[in-house]
């Protein structure tokens, strides 16, 4: 768990969006999407652009041989760059983050009970605020389910799959 956080939080720091980034998430979003996928912070974008150079690469170089998610991969793509959107309702830096992940594990869990803390809620809850924000403007269940799920563990094998790749990056 530890160096997973460590890589993470290095990434989070070092990994920098790019005008390719941008040039990428402008091909797949359209001009609402993009509107929302700008507000979040930078290091919350490349995050997303890592999860979806992840799977169309995965797809692409037949890594897997699920017929559903290989199907999938334009809306997996698309959910990979919105699935945090839920992220802007309270911004939370590599080091809010850090934080909360540091108190987490020494309350065993317990953390999320602090409903007083905006940033805590919308860490935990982040997916769900993604969803209230997608649902308005996105028709497309899949990608509503993703969004919503994505911290979720056995929710259907698109959602696992998903998981597996937000959980690396």
């Amino acid at each position: 768990m530890i160096p997973k956080r460590v890589k993470q939080f290095y990434m989070n720091v070092t990994d920098i969006m790019k005008k390719e980034d941008y040039d990428y998430v402008a091909e797949i979003l359209n001009k609402k999407e993009l509107s929302l996928f700008t507000k979040l912070l930078k290091s919350e974008q490349k995050h997303c652009v890592r999860i979806a150079k992840d799977i169309e690469y995965i797809i692409d170089n037949k890594e897997i041989n699920n017929i559903e998610i290989i199907k999938n991969k334009d809306r997996l793509i698309k959910v990979s760059l919105l699935h945090d959107i839920g992220k802007t309702r309270k911004k939370l830096n590599v080091i809010d983050k850090s934080i909360i992940v540091i108190l987490n594990k020494l309350t065993k869990g317990e953390l999320i009970k602090f409903e007083k803390s905006k940033k805590i809620q919308c860490y935990y809850k982040h997916s769900e605020y993604s969803y209230e924000i997608l649902k308005d403007m996105i028709d497309d269940n899949l990608i509503l389910d993703v969004a919503r799920n994505h911290h979720k563990d056995n929710v259907n094998e698109i959602v696992n799959f998903f998981k597996v790749i937000d959980d690396k990056n």
